[in-house]
């Protein structure tokens, strides 16, 4: 009898244990998924720094260091929630964990009934309230799938068919909306608005309007030895004795192939290899991937971090070894060169130096500083809204600069086509739509001024993703076609 009741006993702790693990493992897995979206400073205590990418920004605590509080500090736009900070180790911005998967990512979107949509999520989630939704899905994947589905990047979503050249911050889902607008109230690099820009009653150039100021007020310049402060220093040796546009081209036809994963089963290969020239971007390989992006490789142009990031090995990969190099980091919006040269993002002249010394023959430029903030201008110049104070991003740089290399450039998936996805790069399995949409870069606002630009026609982005401008030298600005 005894031993009866100590089983009975036994059995009934047992049950009662489980019961308890499972509303523990329940609690935890909604404390993640509260902590991941609210609280930052939790999250790290709890779960490390892993989890932290993943988090919300917060916009309150960015306004109230702006606003000067009781202790007054720098606030780094790269150690904003959300983004890991500025490790040269590290990507920047990374706005999500990458442990989504690609499976289904070579299956072209397409349209689905929201009735449709609801079943493939089951039909006892649409009974359970949003915690505890949220709750089985952090534990059992569901929102990483969904995150992969996209928000935007449905034929009937945000992005629509073909990208709208009036898209806006407020047009991003709460997430990104709150990121952008962070990085929109920093000013990192001490920018100083002028111009039209930034209010809704900005002027609107036509296409042609744009091209022609595009060419008016931004110089695709490259540093020379004879540039203060560099004609003293042993740097002087190494850097082109010429600008960059002296030396190469003219090209007739050019492609900039963008790294985007809708580049991905695009079959696109062989196009882009019939140009004269190809620009490629930071680490994008090109093994394995020729069908799609092709095989030729004449411009590679590097960010400053890239460079300095130990997991591309820049000194000693055979990635960078062939064709034209050009790296570019920013400098604060009104420094000298001396002034940036002592205050890079990342150690560009250091690596610069470095690499030179083991290929001294490869043709290797650096982009002069004033060439991005011009550009930036133009951006802002031509927007509603006032756009992130951070130099525009690498795929805006390429495509200006080729502009003024070749007579007409073609540009693929820059603007994002039919196969639109929320997969960052072709060669790396990781998801975000910030990486189409803009964080850090005002990417949003690039992609509405080369719509506006493209001389192609809208089927063209939207089947191929390529669009079509001109190069510099094509561009007749005569009969004030360029007035503002």
């Amino acid at each position: 009898m005894d031993r009866v009741s100590l089983i009975w006993r036994l059995r009934r702790r047992a049950r009662r244990g489980a019961l308890c693990m499972g509303l523990f493992c329940i609690s935890m897995a909604m404390l993640y998924a509260l902590c991941a979206e609210n609280s930052v400073p939790v999250t790290d205590a709890l779960f490390g720094v892993r989890a932290r990418t993943r988090a919300q920004p917060r916009a309150h605590s960015v306004t109230k260091v702006l606003r000067g509080g009781a202790k007054p500090m720098y606030l780094d736009p790269q150690k904003l929630p959300g983004v890991i900070p500025g490790n040269p180790n590290h990507p920047i911005p990374v706005l999500s964990s990458p442990n989504h998967t690609q499976e289904g990512s070579s299956k072209e979107t397409h349209p689905q009934h929201p009735k449709r949509q609801r079943e493939e999520s089951g039909f006892f989630a649409w009974l359970l309230p949003r915690p505890f939704r949220r709750a089985m899905e952090t534990l059992f994947g569901g929102r990483h799938q969904v995150a992969q589905k996209g928000e935007f990047f449905g034929p009937h979503e945000a992005l629509g068919k073909v990208w709208d050249d009036e898209m806006s911050s407020n047009m991003l889902g709460k997430r990104l909306r709150k990121v952008v607008q962070n990085y929109q109230a920093m000013n990192k690099y001490g920018v100083k608005l002028s111009g039209p820009g930034g209010v809704a009653t900005r002027p609107k150039l036509s296409g042609p309007e744009l091209l022609c100021q595009l060419k008016k007020t931004v110089e695709v310049a490259t540093l020379t030895p004879k540039l203060e402060p560099f004609h003293s220093m042993p740097l002087a040796s190494q850097l082109p004795p010429k600008p960059m546009t002296s030396d190469i081209g003219p090209y007739k036809s050019c492609a900039v192939v963008s790294s985007a994963g809708s580049m991905l089963y695009s079959g696109l290969g062989k196009e882009i290899d019939s140009h004269d020239a190809v620009l490629r971007f930071s680490a994008a390989p090109t093994v394995g991937y020729e069908k799609d992006v092709g095989s030729k490789t004449t411009i590679r142009l590097l960010n400053s971090q890239m460079m300095a990031s130990d997991d591309h090995h820049f000194l000693s990969s055979s990635l960078y070894s062939t064709g034209v190099l050009v790296a570019w980091d920013p400098a604060p919006f009104s420094a000298d060169l001396s002034q940036w040269y002592n205050k890079t993002d990342y150690p560009i002249f250091t690596q610069y130096q470095q690499y030179r010394k083991l290929h001294p023959l490869q043709p290797f430029y650096i982009l002069h500083p004033r060439y991005e903030w011009q550009l930036w201008q133009q951006i802002q110049d031509n927007m509603a809204e006032p756009i992130q104070k951070n130099p525009p991003s690498s795929g805006l740089l390429g495509t200006v600069m080729m502009m003024s290399l070749c007579e007409v450039v073609h540009v693929y998936e820059f603007l994002p086509s039919r196969r639109k996805t929320e997969l960052c790069h072709y060669y790396q399995k990781f998801f975000d739509a910030a990486c189409t949409l803009g964080a850090y870069h005002p990417l949003l606002y690039e992609k509405n001024l080369v719509k506006r630009m493209n001389q192609g026609v809208d089927q063209d982005i939207y089947t191929h993703g390529r669009v079509t401008l001109p190069g510099f030298i094509n561009i007749n600005c005569t009969q004030g076609a360029g007035s503002e």
